[in-house]
């Protein structure tokens, strides 16, 4: 494991994307830890985490890149604290090296495209963002955001150079996205498929998962069985038993769990999550039931769950949803965090019923401050 990596990336002191990188990596994990125990001491939480497991992989390891396309044509990520800057040509030593080397050949595409580039302050201009996956399995999507086409002349001038593109690259999915707001954001409202698979696949722990151009999947493919292996350790032994996966995404832990327990339901927001949540269960051959639905507003303590599992986004728990945990009491959870100050907050007002029973810490984002957190939650006696 090359945990004494020191980044020798040309722009980290412009780029924002490794902010740890001059930090040698065993120290990294040692800051984590004290930030973590840091959080839970503040809100004088009893249980300490003891245990970071390391990411197998400390550079090359992020699947997904977003990547700014600027009004002069300059690609690459932003200066730091810097929205309307970007860094030319600078693909950053995280992203896989599949992403690195599709990022190269875009970005030597861009000048000959014939494609006007988007203008952030004037809200003009076409090209926005080249979203690029890779994945474990070795197949890579890109999904090229634009502005919406002003006419039909450019709207087949656009198709054009993306087919021509695709036919270059070659990578499994190829999809134009168009985002018709002023939002500077790196996905669409509408999207085409140019060329290729409508999906990418991933592969963990042997279960299969498709990945469309929306779809979140952990950004680290060679950690994410750690976290998976984590959260099945601490669930326990599900057999005869059931399973609630609340902000279930596409089924990432439902599907893991749906092997082994009695009953395995997963609870998602964004419906197109959901759709492909049961694309998934279909392609393992897996009995699991998934609903398109706020966690906050779904009746989910009908299905009295033994085990339930909360993987919140960064921001936590909805004040409804933590109210609902402690009115339903499921006999335990698994809290899966990415945000530990959040976690310390809320779990000042879980344990007035529930007992920290362990907690651990992955690496999942090495040279940034970001950490994945996991604990195990049993009501207390």
């Amino acid at each position: 494991m090359q945990q004494t990596f020191m980044s020798s990336c040309p722009q980290k002191d412009r780029c924002g994307s490794c902010g740890w990188s001059h930090i040698p990596y065993q120290k990294q994990l040692a800051q984590k830890l004290a930030d973590i125990n840091g959080s839970l001491a503040l809100k004088k939480l009893s249980l300490r985490c003891k245990e970071i497991l390391p990411s197998p992989r400390i550079e090359h390891y992020r699947n997904r890149m977003d990547f700014v396309i600027d009004f002069e044509g300059r690609m690459g990520l932003r200066e730091k604290g810097k929205w309307w800057k970007v860094i030319d040509g600078h693909p950053c030593f995280l992203a896989d090296e599949k992403i690195e080397s599709l990022f190269h050949s875009i970005h030597a595409w861009l000048p000959t495209s014939g494609l006007t580039y988007f203008d952030r302050k004037a809200a003009t201009g076409l090209l926005r963002y080249a979203v690029i996956r890779a994945l474990q399995t070795g197949e890579t999507m890109v999904d090229m955001i634009t502005s919406a086409p002003v006419d039909s002349f450019e709207e087949e001038r656009t198709h054009a150079a993306f087919f021509s593109l695709a036919q270059h690259l070659s990578p499994t999915s190829f999809f134009w996205s168009i985002n018709s707001t002023i939002s500077d954001v790196s996905f669409g409202d509408k999207h085409e498929l140019i060329s290729g698979r409508p999906d990418i696949e991933e592969v963990v722990d042997h279960v299969r998962y498709q990945i469309g151009p929306h779809t979140f999947f952990q950004t680290n493919s060679h950690a994410s069985p750690l976290l998976l292996q984590t959260v099945k350790e601490f669930a326990g032994p599900v057999k005869n038993k059931t399973v609630l996966d609340l902000y279930c995404g596409t089924g990432f832990f439902a599907l893991a769990f749906a092997k082994d327990a009695k009953r395995t339901i997963g609870v998602e927001l964004a419906p197109e999550a959901i759709v492909e949540a049961k694309e998934n269960a279909r392609i393992n051959e897996l009995s699991a039931e998934f609903f398109d639905a706020k966690t906050e507003s779904f009746p989910w303590q009908d299905f009295h769950p033994d085990v339930v599992i909360l993987d919140p986004p960064r921001a936590g728990m909805h004040d409804r949803a933590l109210k609902d945990i402690l009115e339903a009491k499921p006999p335990r959870i698994v809290y899966v965090s990415c945000n530990y100050k959040n976690f310390a907050r809320e779990m000042v007002i879980l344990q007035n019923l529930y007992r920290m029973e362990n907690i651990r810490a992955m690496d999942m984002f090495p040279h940034t401050p970001h950490v994945e957190l996991v604990a195990a939650l049993t009501l207390s006696d």
